[in-house]
C-alpha cells in the first residue's frame, strides 16, 4: 500500500517530461503514474533515460484513443483509479505543467500526515506562471521553474486536489469519478493549512500561498504553439489565434518577479544531470 501517488495524462511532452517526473520524485510521491496519450515524439524515450532510482517509482501506460480533451482525460483518470484503488491511499492528478510548492519544502507524505482522518481531499490553490515574454522553450541547462518567473495578476481561486481513493463516489460524475479539478467524495475538503474549503469560489487569490501548485500553463511562444495544437487538433488560422492569445497573456502578467520555486532548482538540476538521454 502506497501512501501517495501522482498521475498525469500527457501528449508529446518530451521537452519537459524529465523535469516534471524528477520534480514529483523529489516532492516524495511514492508512485508517479504517466498515461501517454497518442504520443508521437520522444516522450517515452526521455522517460526511459531517467536515473534508475527515479524510474523505480514510475509506471507508464498508453491511454485509449480519444475524441475530445475532456473525454480522453476522463478515461485516463478512470483507468488510474481502477488500477490503483486499494494500492494507493492518496492520489493527485496533476497536469504536466503543474509543480507542487511548499514554503517549508516538505515532502507530500509529510504534508499528508497532518491531514485529519475525516478529510476526503485536500485542495491546493493554483499560482499561474505566465510566459514571462519568453519566445523559446527553456534550454536544456535551465529548468522551467527558473525560465518563467512572472505570474498572472489576481484571479478567482482555482485548485487541484489530492484525494483519498477510498472516499471517492464513483457514480457522482457522468463517465467517471473525476471532474476537472476535483473529485466527488464522501467527506470534507480541507487545505494543507487545516482549513475547510469549498474548492470553487470567486475570492481573490492572495499574493503568496505557503502551499500551492505552480502552474506553467502558458509557457514560451514555442511551448504555446505546441500546446495550442494539442488542444485544437487542427491548424486553420492557427498562427493568428496563437499570437492573440500570447499577447492576451502578456496583458494579464504581473511585473513582479516570483522566485519561490528556486528552492527546488539546485536539487532538481542535480538529478536531471544524471539522466542518460
Amino acid at each position: 500500500m502506497y501512501k501517495s501517488a501522482v498521475g498525469v495524462i500527457t501528449c508529446n511532452s518530451a521537452t519537459y517530461i524529465q523535469e516534471w517526473i524528477v520534480f514529483q520524485y523529489l516532492t516524495g510521491f511514492d508512485k508517479i503514474i504517466v498515461c501517454l496519450d497518442e504520443c508521437d515524439d520522444d516522450t517515452f524515450v526521455k522517460i526511459q533515460g531517467l536515473p534508475d532510482e527515479v524510474l523505480e517509482r514510475v509506471d507508464v501506460f498508453e491511454n485509449s484513443p480519444h475524441t475530445k480533451c475532456v473525454g480522453f482525460q476522463h478515461r485516463g483518470y478512470q483507468h488510474i483509479y481502477d488500477r490503483y484503488k486499494g494500492r494507493v491511499e492518496w492520489l493527485a492528478m496533476f497536469d504536466d505543467d503543474e509543480y507542487l510548492y511548499d514554503s517549508q519544502k516538505r515532502t507530500i507524505n509529510e504534508m499528508l500526515a497532518s491531514i485529519p482522518d475525516d478529510a476526503a481531499q485536500v485542495a491546493i490553490p493554483w499560482i499561474k506562471f505566465t510566459h514571462s515574454k519568453q519566445v523559446l522553450s527553456a534550454p536544456p541547462d535551465v529548468t522551467r521553474l527558473r525560465h518563467f518567473t512572472h505570474k498572472e495578476r489576481h484571479r478567482r481561486i482555482e485548485c487541484k486536489v489530492v484525494v483519498r481513493l477510498d472516499r471517492i463516489v464513483t457514480n457522482a460524475v457522468p463517465g467517471g469519478w473525476y471532474h476537472c479539478h476535483r473529485a466527488e467524495v464522501s467527506g470534507k475538503t480541507v487545505t494543507f493549512d487545516g482549513k475547510e474549503s469549498t474548492i470553487l469560489g470567486t475570492a481573490i487569490i492572495p499574493e503568496h500561498y505557503d502551499t500551492c501548485l505552480a502552474h506553467y500553463i502558458h509557457g514560451s511562444m514555442e511551448d504555446w504553439v505546441e500546446k495550442y495544437r494539442k488542444w485544437k487538433r487542427e491548424n486553420e488560422r492557427l498562427d493568428l489565434r496563437i499570437q492573440r492569445s500570447f499577447d492576451d497573456i502578456a496583458k494579464s502578467e504581473s511585473n513582479e518577479v516570483d522566485n519561490r520555486m528556486d528552492i527546488y532548482v539546485d536539487e532538481l538540476k542535480e538529478v536531471l544531470s544524471q539522466c542518460k538521454r
